[in-house]
């Protein structure tokens, strides 16, 4: 295969030596691509290093991360080194995010590539446990910790192909009245487009789901749930406060799997703020079914 990969060789990084998910995964290839090098023993620590070359496309609107890119990165890492402490490293288990929780340490540039490295903590017969960090030239810029849970890679890519969209008849997907679209960042534009409500104590958000929205599972990927809900929560916070949100804290727990048959709706709750933080929690949604609860600290300041 022709060498492609952004040359990283600034920042000591040969990505010739790596290799992106297997197989494809839709959603990691449409806002990455992630990569990842398995350096030793899966089940010991700092062995599976994750590498996220940082686009344009990545940006917040102040230039830096967005938020919902480096929640999507926490995601890949965690599975990649909890998935692959389950399977000894041989990519013969699917690992899909029971619960994370990831703590925003310093925000991050465009340019610079972000790595990730973590700990394997537990493996049981289903679930697997892990932590690490993500850095960015030697800075930390999040901590993660979270639970996966593990099925046998042909028997999850099984069910793949029995509930792929292209199986089943797919009804337009409608934006319901009332909710207006808004001027996002370009790592939201990127992902798709958005529409918003203003409630009396935070803000809805609706989102149709496309096929890039998915992981290699073809389920909605747990990355773009969270983009999506980091999204919300920031919209709702500037909504609420007219001030200018920055994620500091996020902790989601998965409750089923989404597709791409009908919108994802969200409703964001603002129970308390300050001047210069509030905490928001919500609720993601798709056909009144609940997917992903989430809660979120933001630091608010003047808008520039």
């Amino acid at each position: 295969m022709p060498n492609t990969f952004p040359d990283l060789a600034s920042w000591g990084i040969d990505l010739s030596r790596y290799t992106v998910f297997v197989p494809p995964d839709p959603f990691e290839d449409h806002v990455g691509p992630f990569y990842f090098d398995l350096q030793g023993d899966a089940r010991t620590a700092g062995t599976v290093h994750c590498v996220l070359p940082t686009l344009a496309r990545h940006g917040n609107y102040m230039g830096g991360v967005h938020g919902g890119g480096i929640l999507t990165f926490a995601d890949y890492a965690l599975c990649l080194v909890a998935g692959r402490a389950a399977d000894g490293g041989t990519n013969s288990s699917f690992a899909m995010t029971v619960s994370i929780a990831v703590e925003f340490v310093n925000g991050a540039v465009i340019g610079p590539p972000l790595e990730a490295r973590g700990e394997p903590l537990q493996v049981t017969g289903r679930l697997a446990f892990a932590r690490g960090s993500i850095t960015q030239e030697g800075r930390t810029i999040a901590l993660w910790s979270g639970v996966c849970r593990h099925v046998a890679r042909a028997k999850a890519m099984a069910r793949k192909d029995e509930q792929a969209p292209s199986r089943i008849a797919l009804p337009p997907q409608v934006v319901p009245e009332g909710f207006e679209p808004f001027k996002a960042s370009a790592y939201s534009t990127h992902i798709g487009p958005a529409f918003v409500r203003k409630e009396a104590d935070g803000a809805s958000l609706v989102q149709p789901t496309l096929a890039r929205m998915c992981n290699s599972g073809g389920a909605l990927h747990g990355g773009y749930m969270m983009s999506f809900a980091d999204t919300a929560i920031t919209r709702a916070a500037a909504m609420t406060t007219d001030l200018a949100p920055t994620t500091v804290s996020f902790a989601a727990e998965f409750l089923a799997a989404g597709d791409i048959s009908a919108p994802l709706v969200t409703r964001v709750e603002v129970p308390k703020r300050g001047r210069s933080i509030a905490f928001l929690r919500g609720l993601l949604e798709q056909n009144g079914k609940a997917l992903l609860s989430y809660s979120a600290t933001v630091m608010l300041r003047p808008r520039a």
